[in-house]
């Protein structure tokens, strides 16, 4: 017989309903536990999306004002290029950090 169902065997040697049903919740314990992990996680990278998608949004704004900013550079225009270096920054650690995150192991047979 199958060496890995040994646990769930009854003393009569054959499963019995109840056996049956005891594997049955510990699968179904496992799956909800993972799905709960799992949910949590995309919960994260979600977050983590939605950080990176608003620090994209204001490097554009910035670049915008950059760009619509007449002639030469000015101390404004400096404090722009300052916070853009600043904030790309910020954005190159959030990715790495989002790069980093590890789903949850799926639970084994």
């Amino acid at each position: 017989m199958v060496n890995h169902l040994a646990g769930f065997w009854s003393r009569r040697r054959w499963a019995t309903l109840l056996d049956l049903e005891r594997i049955g919740k510990q699968i179904m314990s496992a799956i909800s536990d993972f799905a709960t992990k799992q949910n949590a996680f995309n919960d994260r990278i979600d977050a983590a999306v939605t950080g990176v998608q608003a620090d994209v949004k204001f490097l554009q704004d910035t670049i915008d004002k950059l760009q619509n900013s007449p002639g030469t550079i000015t101390p404004e225009d400096q404090a722009l290029l300052d916070q853009l270096d600043a904030r790309a920054d910020a954005v190159a650690t959030k990715l790495e950090a989002l790069d980093a995150l590890t789903p949850p192991v799926p639970p084994t047979a």
